[in-house]
């Protein structure tokens, strides 16, 4: 059950006064900063590398929890890392409808892979040159702070 998860709508996130300030991190945590949000960097532990184990250490840092499920906790919702090696990390989350949806930088939020397909994986969806799968990782609702 993804009761918890938010719901897809790319109408919120994708007008001027967001979009080109929130990037796939703040999407995919849900939580609007307009800081082009960076793991670890409010919690004084911002990664210093582009790979899985940094960018995701940085996200512990921020209070999410890594997982090995791909299914919907049962308090928050779920989230996944992907990595372009030494190039940059993105983030993919899963929605009340268990589709995976993204915002790749500060472009509009999506529910297309780079082939244009709907996201029902991100282990398998078209990633471009965010080769390496990373993690899940759950996103506890009021716990996290990023920035």
């Amino acid at each position: 059950d993804c009761s918890c998860a938010p719901v897809y709508e790319p109408n919120w996130w994708n007008v001027s006064s967001r979009q080109p300030y929130n990037n796939c991190y703040n999407y995919a945590t849900n939580y609007r900063s307009d800081t082009f949000a960076q793991p670890g960097k409010a919690a004084g532990a911002m990664y210093g590398s582009l790979t899985c184990t940094a960018v995701k250490a940085g996200a512990v840092a921020d209070e999410l929890i890594a997982t090995t499920s791909s299914r919907c906790p049962k308090e928050g919702h779920l989230v996944a890392l992907v990595v372009a090696p030494g190039w940059d990390f993105h983030w993919y989350r899963k929605g009340k409808d268990r589709k995976w949806t993204h915002k790749p930088g500060g472009t509009p939020v999506t529910n297309l892979d780079n082939s244009g397909n709907v996201i029902t994986d991100p282990r398998t969806a078209d990633r471009g040159p965010y080769t390496d799968f990373c993690c899940f990782m759950i996103v506890k609702h009021c716990h996290i702070k990023i920035k």
